[in-house]
């Protein structure tokens, strides 16, 4: 039986500033899954 997973795929994911490898964070609010883009500094 397989793990849940989610895949997200597409150039629109780079138009919202996902690069491909880059980390993300994603956290639980109320039943939404949100997902960004973990900054660099």
């Amino acid at each position: 039986n397989p793990p849940p997973q989610l895949t997200l795929k597409g150039r629109w994911l780079e138009d919202l500033g996902f690069n491909t490898g880059q980390p993300v964070i994603v956290t639980v609010e109320r039943g939404r899954l949100v997902i960004e883009a973990e900054l660099r500094i």
